[in-house]
C-alpha cells in the first residue's frame, strides 16, 4: 500500500511538473509591438482618416497655401494638410466640377506646370463631362480665388489615364483611353501649348491604359486592354502595333515590372469592373512573345486602381489596390461587398521548381471601412514623419491614410481625431453623465 502510495505521488509530481510546462498553459503576458505577417517579415500597418464625403474618384497632390505640407486636391476641393502633428484637413473650394446623379466628372488628376509660368497647374478629365481640362493656378496671391479652366482637347466618356514620360523628353505626359473605344489620345505639355497625340484606331482603345517600357529598347510604349504599341518615334506618331493580349476591363494604370526578376518586363492588371487580379509574366522572344497569366487575388471586385511603392522605403515592392465603390452604380459583380484597400509585398521564388513565378503576400491596409480606391492611389510622405503614406478617393469618400510606421502624431491628439467616434455623440435626450460603477477589489 505504501509503495502504491508513493508511486501515485510520483505520478502527481509529474504531472505537475509536465503541466507547468505544458506550452497550452504558458503564463500570460501581453505583447505591446505586432509579430511579422504571413511571409515572416514585419508589415506596416496604416490609420485611415476620412477627410470629406464627395464623390469624386480622382486625386492629386500639391502644396496649396506654400507651408511646406502637401495638400490633397480631389474634385471641387482640396484638404489642408495639417502637419507632422495631425489634427483636422480643412476643406477649401478652389474650382467646380460636374456632377451627374452619383458621379462626379472627375476621373484623373495630374499635377502639370501646363503653362510654364513655375506654378504647378492641375490637370483633369472625368467620365461624365466631355473634355481633358487644365485648371490655371493664380498664385498665392490669388488665395481662395476660383481656377480658370481650359480645355486641351476632346475627350468622351474617360474612366482614367497613366501618367508618364511618353516621348524621352523628361517631362511627364498624360494618356488616355476611353470606354467608348474613341481613340487612344496623350497630350504633352513641354511646348508653350499642350500637344496632343492620337494614336491607332478606336479598335485598340478601351478600358485601360498604361506607359512603360515592354520590349526593352528604353522606350516608353503604351499599352491597352488589347495589346501595346511599339514606340518607333512618338513625337512623330510613329509606333508598332503588337495585339499579345486581349485583358478586358482593366483598372488604371496597366502596371509594368520585372515581377519574376527574370529581366523581361512584366504586366500587372486589376479587373475595373469585375473580380480577379492578375500579373502576365513575359516569356518568348522578341519575335514571338508569350504572356502566361498568373492570379495573384480574386477575392474582391472593382481593382479599378493600382499603384506600386515602396512602402518600407527599404527597396521593398509593394503592390497596392483594391476595391472601387459603385463604379457602375452598383451594378458590378461584387458591389456591394466590403470595400478592401490591400498592399501585397512581391518576391519572386528563390526555388528551382518554381523557377519563373513569384508570391504576392496580402498586406491588410484598410478592411470593411469607408476608403476604397476610386480610379487613382497615391503615395508620398503627406506627414513627414519619414514613411510613406496613401491618399485616394472615390463615392466613399476622400480618405487620407496614415502610415504608422513612424508615428509622431501626440496622443492627445490621435485620440481627437478619431472618425469613427461621432463628435455630437452623446445625442439629445440619450440621457445624462453617470459615474463609473467599479465591482469589489480581488
Amino acid at each position: 500500500m505504501k509503495t502504491l502510495l508513493k508511486l501515485s505521488a510520483l505520478v502527481l509530481l509529474a504531472g505537475g511538473s509536465a503541466l507547468a510546462q505544458d506550452p497550452s498553459h504558458a503564463t500570460e503576458f501581453r505583447k505591446p509591438t505586432p509579430g511579422p505577417g504571413p511571409d515572416g517579415k514585419p508589415q506596416p500597418t496604416f490609420l485611415p482618416h476620412r477627410l470629406g464625403t464627395d464623390h469624386a474618384e480622382g486625386i492629386s497632390l500639391l502644396d496649396m497655401n506654400g507651408d511646406g505640407f502637401t495638400d490633397i486636391l480631389s474634385g471641387a476641393y482640396w484638404y489642408q494638410n495639417p502637419g507632422t502633428n495631425g489634427g483636422d484637413w480643412t476643406r477649401h473650394q478652389f474650382r467646380t466640377v460636374g456632377t451627374h446623379e452619383e458621379f462626379v466628372s472627375d476621373c484623373g488628376e495630374w499635377i502639370v506646370d501646363v503653362n510654364h509660368d513655375g506654378l504647378p497647374d492641375v490637370v483633369t478629365t472625368g467620365w461624365i463631362s466631355n473634355g481633358l481640362w487644365w485648371y490655371q493656378n493664380p498664385g498665392k496671391s490669388a488665395d481662395g480665388k476660383m481656377w480658370e479652366k481650359h480645355l486641351i482637347t476632346d475627350s468622351y466618356d474617360t474612366e482614367g489615364g497613366a501618367f508618364g514620360d511618353i516621348n524621352g523628353d523628361g517631362k511627364p505626359d498624360v494618356a488616355l483611353a476611353h470606354y467608348n473605344h474613341s481613340g487612344i489620345l496623350w497630350a504633352d505639355f513641354s511646348g508653350p501649348q499642350p500637344r496632343v497625340h492620337h494614336v491607332g484606331t478606336k479598335e485598340h482603345d478601351g478600358h485601360g491604359i498604361g506607359i512603360a517600357d515592354i520590349d526593352g529598347d528604353g522606350k516608353a510604349d503604351l499599352l491597352t486592354p488589347y495589346g501595346w504599341f511599339k514606340n518607333i518615334d512618338a513625337d512623330n506618331d510613329k509606333w508598332e502595333w503588337h495585339q499579345d493580349w486581349h485583358l478586358g476591363d482593366t483598372g488604371f494604370p496597366i502596371v509594368a515590372y520585372d515581377v519574376n526578376h527574370d529581366g523581361k518586363t512584366d504586366i500587372i492588371v486589376g479587373q475595373g469592373h469585375s473580380y480577379g487580379l492578375y500579373w502576365l509574366e513575359q516569356g518568348g522572344t522578341p519575335a514571338h512573345r508569350t504572356w502566361n497569366r498568373h492570379t495573384i487575388d480574386e477575392s474582391f471586385s472593382q481593382s479599378h486602381a493600382l499603384l506600386l511603392a515602396d512602402l518600407e522605403s527599404n527597396g521593398s515592392t509593394y503592390l497596392i489596390t483594391g476595391k472601387r465603390y459603385r463604379g457602375h452604380n452598383g451594378n458590378d459583380p461584387g458591389s456591394y461587398d466590403p470595400l478592401v484597400i490591400y498592399a501585397y509585398r512581391i518576391q519572386p521564388a528563390t526555388g528551382s521548381k518554381d523557377e519563373g513565378n513569384a508570391t504576392f503576400t496580402r498586406i491588410p491596409i484598410s478592411l470593411g471601412g469607408t476608403a476604397g480606391v476610386g480610379t487613382q492611389i497615391l503615395a508620398a510622405d503627406l506627414d513627414h514623419d519619414g514613411d510613406l503614406d496613401l491618399a485616394v478617393a472615390g463615392k466613399s469618400g476622400v480618405h487620407f491614410i496614415e502610415n504608422l510606421t513612424i508615428n509622431k502624431v501626440p496622443k492627445a491628439t490621435r485620440e481627437a481625431q478619431q472618425w469613427p467616434l461621432d463628435r455630437q455623440w452623446p445625442f439629445p435626450g440619450e440621457g445624462q453623465e453617470v459615474p463609473q460603477e467599479n465591482g469589489p477589489k480581488p
